[in-house]
């Protein structure tokens, strides 16, 4: 059993150190992850506000073109007004003027609006355009520096992992899903020692009967508290 707690031992510093890595690696990337994440979000915001500008310009020219017809309108009607005779056909057309001059005044209004929609719009293109090249930039830089790194740490990732496989194969199979099974739920300690007849994972007294069984390395025990694999370490300072 000696050899058996060993290669226990041996297996949780590689998935130590493994899950360490993977936390870094994660680290490194999410710099990159975050720039990426900010370089699509605004290209995709500016390409939604020129597609809206590339709309509002369409709408400003129809409303220009529906405005110059009624303005075309207004006077054709002015100019007849100087013709008529009859009061009532005058006062029948000098209604069309004055309907025509409100539909006109509110197409003027609708028209301002836009143009002004359009230069608040224009602004914030122009601010986007420049911030999705800054990031693009930040982006193509920190993708450089940190290639390397990850290659590095993606390389010795793959060492240690397989390096773990070849150990985890001469663990019984059993024992080793129990073990993965602890070592997931205990925060990566799955197997402790004993020192002093108290578990160094969750802080507890073993019961002597269990203590001395430990000690004799004749079978794999385990934690009646916290169901860690428990090994025995004798207390220096005891010993001393």
């Amino acid at each position: 059993m000696r050899e058996e707690i060993k290669r226990l031992t041996g297996l949780q510093a590689i998935d130590q150190e493994l899950r360490t890595q993977e936390l870094e690696l994660a680290k490194v990337s999410a710099r990159v992850d975050e720039l990426q994440a900010r370089v699509e979000q605004t290209a995709a915001e500016l390409e939604q506000l020129k597609t809206a500008e590339r709309e509002s310009a369409l709408a400003r020219r129809e409303l220009e073109r529906t405005l110059a017809e009624g303005e075309v309108q207004i006077r054709n009607k002015r100019m007849r007004l100087s013709l008529i005779k009859n009061e009532r056909e005058l006062q029948a057309l000098g209604h069309e003027v004055e309907v025509l001059k409100e539909s006109n005044q509110r197409i003027e209004a609708e028209l301002l609006a836009r143009m002004d929609g359009s230069e608040q719009s224009a602004a914030r293109i122009t601010e986007l355009s420049e911030a999705l090249e800054r990031d693009r930039a930040a982006l193509k830089q920190a993708q450089k520096e940190i290639a390397g790194q990850i290659e590095e740490m993606r390389t010795r990732l793959v060492t240690r992992r397989r390096e773990r496989e070849e150990l985890a194969a001469l663990i019984d199979a059993n024992l080793r899903q129990r073990y993965e099974m602890i070592f997931e739920r205990r925060g990566g300690y799955a197997v402790v020692a004993v020192k002093a007849g108290t578990c160094q994972g969750c802080r507890m007294r073993i019961p002597p009967q269990l203590f001395n069984q430990i000690q004799r390395f004749e079978a794999i025990h385990f934690c009646p508290n916290c169901q860690r694999i428990l090994y025995y370490e004798p207390n220096k300072e005891s010993e001393a």
